[in-house]
């Protein structure tokens, strides 16, 4: 009797992770330079100024957030060694 594959509805039989790692037995060294990335694949200028826009819009809160709390702490670090806190 031979086994039947286990068949998921879910699978489409794509890669999720690369799984050419080096030391395993099916390690190809040569697999990345066979990979052509078509034109099609790659993002336009519009679309390449779109995620930059995206990113600086998801990270700014969290940079001035960042040198904001900086910003006080030096503020509060010059005002205690001045000694403008003292009665």
């Amino acid at each position: 009797m031979s086994k039947k594959k286990k068949r998921y509805d879910d699978d489409d039989g794509r890669t999720i992770a690369d799984m050419n790692v080096a030391g395993m037995p099916w390690y190809q060294p040569n697999a990345d330079k066979n990979k052509n990335i078509s034109d099609e694949d790659r993002p336009t200028r519009k679309e390449t100024w779109a995620m930059i826009k995206a990113w600086f819009a998801a990270y700014l809160p969290r940079i001035l957030a960042v040198l904001v709390g900086f910003g006080l702490t030096v503020a509060l670090l010059v005002c205690w060694l001045n000694g403008w806190f003292v009665n």
